[in-house]
């Protein structure tokens, strides 16, 4: 079912481009080289080492995706844009913007039935430099919009020394906000089952500043029963130097989101129509509606060329309406936060000893109202009312030294304070109950060693460590604690990362038909403590003992000459409990679930040399287990996918068109699967259905006044 019609304000502008006449074009002789999709040497991150670095000077697994990579994608989810990096596993929940994603396995618990719907776990998300994420570590994707975006940073290992709790990894996405010239930018597409897409961007260039607008609606009324959505979102953002040495950034966005949950089904009802919803959420008409706004501004000055101060604020007010678990819910919050760094180097360039040290901190509080539902809508009687804050407070340090000849070492810690504040406001009461309280504190130690084969080859090593406390609906109390409001019996997730690594790109020209090859290694082990676990589908969660994860990650691309070139992505996981037993049983030995052992990913693509793309790309996901006594599991799948555009010129007008398909071979595949389901036996529901092959295509109109 249409959510609402489409805006017309992004309506229009396509079908003036489709009336537009298309003869007598040339072929766009500025399209973007193809080797700048993967890694180059020099390649600047704007999150590396919390702050801009060339990529192959860090020591841990980076991988940076442009938005040629995914421009010829159906843009819906992040999963579009991440489905060929190594280490990382991405699925659309419903083919929509609800996105489950886990880096190296974190974040793979945020797949229970009772998590937050378009929520993700374990990963610390950015959009241009600024925190999507919570201050209790849940991430909602609301704000992301592929249209809008450059390039995306992905920061593969674990990283809370640097990005404090829920650091997993990191993912940073870029927006197209440093344009050499002003411009206007209109995407229109269209695709299977309903799915409308319209953006419309604009670049002004003013003096050395430069701003951006941009603004999209997306609409998809799902393949599953009870799995439509639409969503709008809007952007700007502002970038100056006043001088040479001074950098300011202002950021100003809104998004307005309405989606349904068909939720998850058993293997019988899988394998027979996996078309159908849950029963139970179709009669609850279980949705989201999120409005959501932010301010924010990020200040970087150097001085003497040496000492260089950076400074970060933003507030996010949100407004969420919710119908799950029979209540509706609604909530006010207000996040708020911010962070400085200061960097100091011993010489102007990356030669001499660098020394950094920052703090970060958020909070965020407000009410949640819990309705009565009546035939899925709110019901008059009020049954509480919550309130609820969780703050965020990071200390970190890093000191960077060049040693002889090409070897570079990297030492810091970072010291993390979380903070849950929780009140019950009974109805009818005069007085809330007393105030209950959960802190956490840990400190996080980070050593390295990178050595530079050369300017276009590196080696690292590394130990480092990560902090993930549970979100706030993972705090809830277990039943037998029917007066608390917090659970005091969770622990925070803390993990020990070694890892190898090697990476690089180059010319090969010792090999006539091959151009250039660029490469990614990494080999680790993560040993994992008190691993939060959700129990009953996630009506409450609590602290498993130990785990360890053995992996292997490998990423490469080869382009050859006459415009051919292949890209693959390898991942090798193997993830156990070490020490896990309680009253629901011994676990030991066991794998953790949600977690696949295999990733492959790969693919060709083609560039005419009169304009024209064509790209074949295949997914593969090892299958894996759902619950901790590894008796169900989501089955594995290989996806074939393939896509063709064709990019024209005319004066300061480029019109580029674009066609594809995913899932060719009709392969019925799980796009995720609930962690430990309630209920028992058959009559679970944990498989939530990926889409069937699905058909979508676009324009673009790029205009240079």
């Amino acid at each position: 079912m249409r959510l609402s019609p489409p805006n017309p304000l992004f309506s229009f502008i396509p079908l003036f481009l489709i009336s537009s006449p298309l003869f007598g074009q040339t072929p766009d002789s500025t399209r973007r080289d193809s080797l700048k999709t993967y890694h180059l040497p020099g390649e600047v991150l704007v999150i590396g080492a919390r702050g801009e670095k060339n990529r192959l000077k860090l020591p841990m697994a980076v991988s940076v995706i442009e938005a040629e990579g995914f421009s010829k994608s159906r843009k819906a989810g992040l999963n579009d844009a991440l489905r060929d990096v190594p280490g990382v596993f991405a699925q659309s929940r419903a083919g929509g913007q609800d996105v489950r994603l886990t880096i190296r396995g974190f974040g793979s618990r945020g797949n229970g039935e009772r998590s937050n719907a378009a929520t993700i776990r374990g990963v610390k998300v950015l959009v241009d430099g600024f925190p999507a994420s919570e201050p209790d570590g849940r991430t909602a994707l609301d704000q992301l919009d592929l249209n809008a975006a450059e390039r995306i940073e992905v920061i593969r290992s674990n990283a809370s020394t640097l990005f404090g709790n829920a650091s997993g990894g990191v993912v940073n996405v870029e927006s197209k906000s440093r344009f050499p010239e002003s411009f206007v930018e209109n995407n229109a597409a269209l695709g299977s089952f309903g799915l409308e897409k319209n953006s419309l961007a604009a670049g002004l260039t003013l003096g050395s500043g430069r701003l951006l607008f941009s603004g999209s609606r997306t609409i998809f009324d799902g393949w599953r029963e009870h799995t439509g959505s639409s969503s709008s979102q809007y952007y700007a953002i502002y970038n100056s130097n006043p001088d040479a040495n001074t950098h300011l950034k202002l950021l100003a966005s809104y998004v307005h989101v309405r989606f349904r949950i068909a939720g998850a089904l058993t293997q019988s009802q899988f394998n027979v129509d996996p078309e159908q919803s849950n029963p139970t959420y179709l009669a609850r008409d279980e949705r989201r509606f999120n409005r959501t706004g932010k301010l924010g501004f990020n200040l970087t000055k150097t001085v003497s060329g040496r000492h260089t101060l950076e400074v970060l604020g933003y507030v996010e007010p949100k407004v969420l309406e919710r119908s799950e678990r029979n209540t509706f819910r609604n909530f006010n919050r207000f996040n708020i936060g911010g962070g400085t760094v200061w960097s100091w180097r011993e010489k102007k360039d990356d030669s001499g000893l660098r020394l950094s040290a920052g703090a970060d901190a958020g909070y965020q509080d407000g009410s949640i109202q819990f309705y009565e539902l009546t035939s899925g809508q709110r019901g008059d009687s009020l049954r509480s009312n919550q309130k609820e804050g969780a703050g965020a407070f990071g200390l970190f340090v890093q000191m960077e030294r060049p040693l002889k000849g090409k070897l570079k070492v990297l030492l810091g810690g970072r010291f993390d304070h979380q903070l849950y504040l929780a009140q019950e406001l009974p109805t009818g009461a005069s007085a809330g109950t007393p105030k209950e309280k959960l802190i956490f504190n840990h400190l996080t130690p980070k050593a390295a060693l990178l050595f530079a084969l050369s300017d276009e080859h590196s080696l690292y090593a590394q130990l480092g460590g990560g902090v993930e406390v549970p979100a706030f609906n993972e705090v809830d109390p277990p039943s037998t604690l029917p007066s608390a409001i917090l659970n005091p019996f969770m622990k925070p997730m803390s993990s020990t990362t070694i890892e190898i690594g090697a990476k690089g790109v180059s010319e090969i020209p010792s090999i006539p038909f091959l151009r250039t090859l660029s490469y990614d290694l990494a080999l680790y082990r993560i040993g994992i403590k008190n691993e939060i676990v959700p129990y009953d589908g996630g009506s409450w969660y609590f602290s498993a003992g130990r785990s360890r994860r053995w992996g292997f990650e490998t990423g490469a691309k080869a382009t050859f000459t006459h415009g051919l070139s292949a890209r693959g992505a390898l991942t090798l996981m193997d993830a156990k409990y070490t020490n896990y037993a309680n009253e629901l049983g011994n676990f030991s030995g066991n794998k953790v679930p949600g977690i696949p052992r295999i990733l492959f990913n790969g693919g060709l693509r083609y560039e005419a040399p009169f304009g024209a793309t064509a790209d074949f790309g295949f997914e593969h996901a090892g299958f894996y287990f759902a619950d901790d006594a590894n008796t169900i599991w989501a089955p594995s799948y290989f996806i074939l996918n393939a896509s063709a555009g064709y990019g024209v010129k005319f004066g300061n007008l480029r019109l580029e068109g674009f066609l594809g398909a995913n899932n060719l071979a009709d392969k019925k595949y799980a796009a995720s699967a609930f962690i430990n389901p309630s209920g028992s036996g058959p009559a679970r529901a944990f498989l939530e259905p990926g889409l069937p092959p699905n058909y979508f295509g676009g324009i673009q109109l790029h205009f240079v006044p």
